[in-house]
């Protein structure tokens, strides 16, 4: 298998990394407004949920980094530091992410965005991460440049595509498994009901 050996690269040579959209002060919401604007309350291990994102008016002298499928969000503070992938499931919604995200944009067509993704959620490049990261005693930071020199493993694109359809395989059995318990827990409850109606 020596033709499927992966290459080192930092994720600078690979991705933009970007700041989230500059807010000035709180993201108040806007009756009628169409731009969702992406906080780390929206995003999960399955990705963004649309639905709970907040509707803005977006402002400022420049347009907009509008979100499109492919884009990856990072959180630059916070205790977890899970990339999440803007998948296909944005449709044409116009969002943006929050200020306390670093938005990156896969910049080279042999990395496959799912498998950066993954790959910066994985055990080295979150021990890259956490060796790094400026920690107060409250909050931890990431800095644009350690970001930037997170290592990645890159092999090529047919195998990047494995392990993205097996992550994905991985998370959808996961959320299975999720509701499969809220399920049966639904019935514990109603048999134990139904005993105390009997």
């Amino acid at each position: 298998m020596k033709h499927l050996r992966a290459h080192k690269s930092n994720l600078s040579d690979i991705a933009t990394v970007a700041a989230g959209h500059p807010f000035r002060g709180k993201i108040e919401p806007i009756e009628g407004a169409e731009t969702a604007v992406v906080q780390m309350r929206d995003t999960s291990s399955s990705g963004v949920d649309w639905g709970s994102c907040l509707r803005t008016e977006v402002s400022g002298r420049r347009g907009p980094d509008w979100l499109r499928s492919g884009d990856i969000l990072f959180p630059a503070r916070g205790n977890v530091s899970q990339a999440v992938l803007i998948d296909e499931r944005i449709g044409s919604l116009q969002a943006v992410a929050a200020p306390h995200f670093f938005l990156l944009r896969v910049s080279r067509p042999d990395v496959l965005p799912a498998y950066l993704a993954w790959w910066l959620n994985q055990e080295p490049a979150q021990r890259h991460l956490e060796q790094n990261a400026q920690s107060s005693t409250l909050v931890r930071n990431i800095a644009r440049p350690v970001l930037e020199a997170t290592p990645v493993m890159l092999p090529p694109l047919p195998r990047q595509e494995q392990i993205a359809g097996l992550a994905n395989a991985m998370q959808r059995e996961k959320e299975l498994l999720h509701r499969l318990r809220q399920t049966n827990q639904q019935i514990m409850t109603g048999l134990a009901r139904d005993l105390l109606a009997g």
